[in-house]
């Protein structure tokens, strides 16, 4: 096997690799899912860094020199082979093209000093790329992925400064329909432009009325069944699911809204230590632990490596060193135990005799209750 590293391509740590032939007319290459049946997102609407177009479609060329000529398969980590070493090689061109053309031209005109809206909605693809079925934006939109290289690049704001200091959606629904003379008006209006086929503004003075009033059923009936029309004429698969998911909330739902939060339940044991702490890390509520000023030590004693827990000015950050004198100042407390342990420890199923500690057990205790961690109580009563 033969491996290319492409990372920051399609995912920041990724790989391709080619199966040299063994035989005359079987070589193989798979590509993961850097070239695909399909424009793929460089920005995806369940939110991700950024991905780098321009780097993708270096890495499609480097592919296409090494492999390309050589291979009579091209696999990938979604849909179907292809077959052939000239359709190999269009496919390949086509989707280096593709990334590049979207990446270079998004920015040609940013230069020229268009935001990312603007820009979306002009850009066209040239007319071979737009008659290649396999770029074509059925899971990646060439209007959302005109906007991420955008914010690649410029960020959330677009150079106007009317729109630094924006009132959030809520209260400028608020203000918006109050303008308009009331909800019942901003729906009459929004009927308007539904039958002029205006159904992106109809979408915008909708949504302002159900934000404002969640209840108000014309708004909501209304909303919904846009919310559909724009999802079933969606070629985009993660468009027409956000907008038929959108509808399904407005017309089978009473409007109550409700927050679920993800389960935060336990740290994974097939993670590493560092991530553990980087969970750790988001987890904390930083206001609460303004104040707190925690430093842990602990030794993960099967991997030999200790790491330093520091909480301070609401953050935590982490230091690691193979011995614990290069960590700086004692710490409050000091811990020991397998990776095993350390993990019972924080989910709060392990009793504390089974690791070896010295120091103020209590900061630990405080630590897991400022991350809302479930082992919080556990660890209290073992040690009470």
């Amino acid at each position: 096997m033969v491996f290319q590293m492409v990372p920051g391509a399609e995912a920041p740590s990724e790989m391709n690799f080619y199966f040299p032939s063994q035989t005359a007319g079987q070589g193989a290459f798979y590509i993961a899912e850097c070239a695909t049946h399909t424009m793929h997102n460089i920005i995806t609407l369940r939110g991700a860094v950024v991905r780098d177009a321009k780097a993708r479609a270096r890495y499609l060329d480097e592919s296409l020199v090494l492999f390309g000529g050589k291979s009579d398969a091209l696999l990938a980590g979604h849909h179907w082979p292809v077959w052939g070493r000239a359709q190999i090689t269009e496919l390949l061109s086509e989707q280096r093209d593709l990334y590049a053309y979207l990446h270079d031209q998004t920015v040609r005109m940013m230069n020229r000093g268009m935001n990312g809206a603007e820009i979306a909605e002009v850009l066209t693809l040239p007319p071979k790329l737009a008659s290649a079925w396999h770029v074509q934006g059925f899971y990646g939109s060439l209007s959302h992925n005109v906007k991420g290289v955008y914010q690649r690049y410029m960020g959330w704001f677009d150079g106007n400064p009317a729109r630094l200091w924006e009132h959030p959606a809520a209260e400028s629904a608020r203000r918006y329909v109050d303008c308009m003379g009331g909800v019942d008006e901003v729906v009459q209006k929004a009927r308007g432009y539904i039958e002029g086929g205006d159904l992106r503004f109809a979408v915008t003075l909708l949504s302002h009325a159900v934000t404002v009033e969640p209840k108000h059923e014309a708004a909501r009936t209304a909303l919904g069944g846009v919310y559909k029309q724009l999802g079933y004429g969606a070629e985009n698969a993660t468009w027409r699911n956000f907008y038929l998911t959108g509808a399904m909330a407005l017309l089978h739902h009473d409007g109550t809204r409700s927050l679920q939060i993800a389960s935060e339940k336990s740290l994974q044991s097939t993670d590493s230590f560092e991530q553990w702490l980087e969970v750790l890390s988001v987890r904390l509520d930083g206001l609460q632990a303004a104040c707190e000023s925690i430093v842990i030590d602990i030794l993960v004693t099967d991997e030999n490596r200790w790491w330093r827990v520091i909480v301070s000015n609401g953050a935590l950050t982490y230091r690691t060193a193979s011995d614990q004198a290069e960590l700086g100042e004692p710490a409050g407390l000091s811990l020991s135990g397998t990776k095993t342990q350390m993990h019972g420890i924080l989910n709060g199923d392990v009793h504390l005799k089974d690791t070896s500690r010295s120091g103020n057990w209590n900061l630990l205790f405080r630590l897991l209750q400022l991350t809302g961690m479930s082992g919080a109580t556990e660890l209290e009563s073992s040690h009470l």
